[in-house]
């Protein structure tokens, strides 16, 4: 089920309870959108009960500072963590800079949202429904 949205791609699959969420592109530009954007997200998971994340963010582009991409995903994590989330997954991009940045936030929330990032979305999935 395909969740309207004017920003970016949310893709419920209440079956497997798993929000599928193609990260956007954040450039400077863009950033009252992004605020948006982890709003909607958080809304969505609170709204639906979600208890699985996964995004791919495999394909989006960052070109905002990176502290500045911190302080973003670090408000979703905290948000997230006031929510019924239980397991958020993160398809890798190959920047390791957003892949420690991701890491830290996932520090943030240790002992509410469990965290992986995967290769593929085959194994993402695989470890989502896992009890």
């Amino acid at each position: 089920m395909i969740i309207p949205n004017k920003f970016l791609k949310l893709d419920y699959n209440p079956t497997k309870d798993i929000l599928l969420v193609d990260w956007p592109n954040m450039h400077s530009y863009t950033l009252p959108e992004v605020t948006y954007i982890i709003n909607e997200v958080v809304e969505t998971v609170r709204s639906y009960d979600i208890k699985r994340i996964l995004t791919d963010t495999r394909q989006s582009k960052v070109t905002v500072p990176m502290e500045e991409y911190a302080g973003i995903i670090n408000n979703l994590a905290l948000q997230l963590a006031s929510t019924r989330l239980q397991k958020f997954a993160k398809l890798k991009t190959p920047d390791p800079d957003r892949e420690t940045i991701s890491s830290n936030a996932a520090a943030l929330v240790v002992g509410s949202i469990m965290y992986r990032s995967f290769e593929s979305m085959e194994e993402a999935i695989e470890w989502l429904v896992e009890s």
